[in-house]
């Protein structure tokens, strides 16, 4: 089992419902590839984790990193790991939306590199990218 995790700057063009649409539709393919994760949004950037065996996260990061719903795509982590942070999402979308951050926080990450990371990336560019966007 292993765990990808990268970060990227978002398509300025892209809607929260757009977003929303793109983690559904990842969600049905990742589980019969045995992927789970959470993808990470907080009005600029994705930072996005994935979780699985690595025969199926090397290619869909490959797939990721073309992507034009996003650019400067940086893989930050890529490590063995022994049990899943999100064992049950095939994919989820949290954002660091006041209607997300009580889902973050319930449920996010419980290990101290990964949560520092997530923690610090909600409060990168927050508060500004989320007054546009309603």
């Amino acid at each position: 089992m292993h765990r990808l995790v990268y970060f990227s700057n978002a398509n300025l063009d892209l809607n929260l419902s757009a977003i929303e649409g793109m983690v559904e539709t990842s969600a049905e393919r990742n589980r019969p590839r045995h992927i789970s994760g959470a993808l990470l949004y907080n009005g600029q950037n994705f930072l996005q984790i994935l979780e699985g065996p690595r025969q199926a996260l090397t290619p869909l990061y490959l797939q990721i990193r073309t992507d034009s719903r996003h650019s400067g795509v940086v893989k930050l982590v890529h490590e063995r790991i022994s049990m899943r942070s999100f064992p049950d999402w095939g994919m989820k979308l949290v954002c660091g939306a006041p209607e997300y951050t009580a889902v973050t926080r319930e449920t996010g990450p419980r290990e101290g590199g990964l949560s520092a990371m997530v923690d610090g990336f909600f409060r990168f560019g927050q508060a500004a990218a989320f007054a546009e966007l309603r």
